[in-house]
């Protein structure tokens, strides 16, 4: 009896949240960590399956928003339907370093001061010595996650039953963020940011997809309208 009212009210929380957030880190820390063969560090190590998933998950994000602007009836939401779009670009690009690595052409000032020696910004040295890389996403997924609970029907702010794609990230940063400077927590935290990358941007895709169906804006890939 106890077991099927716990499933009922799982289901009843799982209309107004979303705990796919919950059940996939569950499923990478207490599965597949403990798979042989590296597995784990596959996916969610640097240029792992995990990156670039998050572009993928980019790349549809900012095919929606393009189809949002197209429909959107009022100028302003128009225009933020774009700056979203330009956002996803500039973060395609910084993720796979503006293509570097395939035509191999970049900026030796930008190089010269990257922890990867490669050429964006979001790994300069300075950027991760004082942590506003991991301060900013943890900036990012509050103010997204919680928004919704503010601003309930704004079309450019996520839904609420979203919120977990944005907070758990955003937790796990601040948490990260504490233990290096601090330099001793009482849990090991890794760096597994990638993980917490793809969780936030699959909530943006999840946001864009959302929309569009409200619209009756088709989300296939090869959709037109």
């Amino acid at each position: 009896m106890k077991a099927r009212k716990f499933l009922h009210d799982l289901q009843k929380l799982q209309v107004h949240l979303d705990l796919r957030p919950v059940l996939f880190l569950t499923l990478m820390y207490g599965v597949v960590a403990f798979l042989p063969f590296g597995i784990f560090g596959w996916l969610q190590n640097e240029d792992g399956l995990m990156e670039w998933g998050s572009v993928a998950l980019l790349i549809l994000s900012a095919i929606n928003a393009f189809r949002l602007q197209k429909q959107s009836p009022q100028g302003w939401e128009r225009l933020g339907w774009l700056l979203f779009l330009l956002l996803c670009c500039l973060f395609i690009g910084e993720e796979i370093s503006w293509g570097e690595r395939l035509h191999g052409a970049g900026i030796d000032a930008i190089r010269s001061i990257n922890t990867q020696g490669e050429t964006n910004l979001h790994n300069i040295a300075v950027f991760q010595g004082k942590g506003l890389l991991h301060l900013g996403w943890a900036g990012l997924g509050l103010i997204l996650g919680l928004a919704g609970f503010v601003f309930r029907t704004a079309p450019l702010i996520p839904a609420t039953r979203f919120t977990l794609y944005f907070t758990v990230p955003a937790i796990w940063y601040l948490g990260f963020e504490f233990c290096r400077k601090a330099g001793e927590c009482l849990i090991t935290v890794a760096n597994h940011q990638e993980i917490y990358e793809l969780l936030i941007i699959a909530g943006l895709y999840l946001h864009t997809r959302n929309w569009c169906r409200k619209r009756g804006i088709s989300t296939r890939i090869l959709a037109t309208g």
